[in-house]
């Protein structure tokens, strides 16, 4: 993980806290009910941190964006494995589809976007991209599950179009054990930044000078 001073230097473009809160937007990915219930022990600790985030970036006017798979389409047709994952789209629409109640009150200036099942990263949803830019947001927070899944994929995906990415670890979980550990230690620390919502929280306020 980077030190403060490095991820919180305001005066170097690939940190987050060299953009304010209108050019910076907190997504929070897959959380539907049944992500929660799937992805291993500390989905819902990760759940708790992604809840406590959005209320703290609402509170300091940070953008957040719901990120989720669209239930009313079907995968792609050259996607892999296809039927099977048509398949678990359709009994998410009986349950397990929708997201948390603690992720959605007071969610009147909250956005959602849908991506197309069999897409991983987010920045294939649809609008998503096209809205980032029309406001003008630069760094982009992520918390959700899993891990290996969308969050991975979105990281390097924001990365890869320019945009500062930090991760906010105990905001995120994966099924597979240790796996979680590995995506945060070896591989997105070395795209983007990687701390927990206490020590982004606490860096950015006083990087920003909000409270």
């Amino acid at each position: 993980m980077a030190t403060p001073a490095i991820m919180f230097n305001v005066a170097d473009k690939s940190t987050p806290c060299y953009y304010g809160p209108s050019q910076t937007a907190l997504l929070l990915l897959d959380f539907h009910s049944i992500m929660v219930q799937r992805a291993g022990p500390k989905a819902p600790a990760a759940l708790e941190v992604a809840a406590k985030m959005r209320n703290w970036a609402k509170a300091q006017d940070i953008q957040v964006l719901h990120c989720l798979i669209n239930i009313n389409a079907m995968p792609f047709p050259t996607c892999k494995d296809a039927d099977r994952l048509g398949g678990v789209v359709a009994a998410m629409k009986t349950s397990g589809g929708e997201e948390p109640a603690k992720l959605l009150e007071g969610d009147d200036d909250d956005v959602t976007f849908m991506r197309i099942p069999g897409y991983v990263s987010a920045l294939k949803s649809l609008g998503l991209d096209e809205f980032l830019q029309k406001k003008g947001i630069k760094s982009l927070v992520l918390a959700g599950l899993s891990t290996s899944g969308c969050v991975m994929r979105t990281a390097i995906a924001a990365s890869d179009a320019e945009y500062v990415v930090s991760v906010i670890s105990d905001g995120c979980a994966d099924p597979v054990e240790g796996m979680h550990d590995v995506i945060v230690g070896k591989v997105l620390n070395n795209r983007g930044y990687v701390t927990t919502a206490g020590e982004f929280q606490e860096g950015f306020t006083k990087a920003t000078g909000r409270r």
